[in-house]
């Protein structure tokens, strides 16, 4: 038995030496005696976990190439999330506050995370609009206001096509760069297959062996 537990040991350090660590640390204003959870989304992973002491935690993990990963506090189903993606190697510093976690949710020592969350708000001011337009036509069904409604239902469309325009053009412009298969992958089943063909096709045969890119052509 005792055998069988080294060699799954040895297994295990194997795996991990072909990974490279990072770190995750910092302070969450008005947390205490509580947990923080280092989770990748799209599989539901849990890669770490830290017990939050005097505001202050540590995480670390073991990844091979940039990811997509999310913070939560409190639980792991909990909504108190915050997204960032990841590097290898990185030494990450993330501050942020319990009543407002994800709003106040700050990176430090990651370019890549900072060129994401540029991307992230171009994406976002098309969210903001469509919001916008939802609430007015949120008022337009309670006015009985059919034809308002449709308008807006119409403008509704068009700023959503607007934005996949934009998600698709940055990934064809630049197709050495990781978050390209990233948002083709997390956007995949808004993009038009055929869009979604020329993005891969596009893309640096190292970037198609990237984690997202395998995912573009693999369920």
């Amino acid at each position: 038995m005792k055998k069988f537990t080294i060699i799954i040991f040895a297994i295990i350090c194997s795996c991990l030496s072909d990974k490279d660590e990072i770190n995750i640390s910092g302070e969450i204003k008005g947390l205490n005696n509580s947990f923080i959870y280092l989770i990748q989304p799209d599989s539901n992973t849990l890669l770490d976990s830290s017990k939050v002491v005097n505001e202050k935690f540590d995480l670390t993990a073991y990844i091979n190439e940039p990811l997509e990963l999310v913070l939560k506090i409190q639980s792991k189903d909990s909504e108190n999330i915050f997204s960032f993606i990841s590097e290898p190697s990185a030494k990450i510093i993330f501050t942020s506050s319990k009543e407002k976690f994800e709003f106040n949710g700050k990176i430090e020592n990651s370019d890549l995370n900072y060129e994401f969350e540029k991307l992230n708000g171009h994406i976002n001011r098309y969210n903001d609009i469509d919001l916008q337009m939802l609430e007015q036509q949120i008022q337009a069904s309670i006015e009985n206001n059919t034809k308002k409604y449709d308008s807006l239902n119409e403008e509704r469309l068009k700023v959503d096509q607007k934005k996949i325009l934009f998600i698709v053009n940055y990934c064809l412009n630049n197709n050495t760069n990781i978050l390209s298969p990233y948002l083709a992958y997390k956007y995949k089943n808004n993009i038009n297959l055929g869009f979604l063909e020329n993005i891969y096709q596009n893309l640096s045969e190292e970037m198609r062996e990237t984690y997202y890119g395998r995912k573009l052509i693999n369920p």
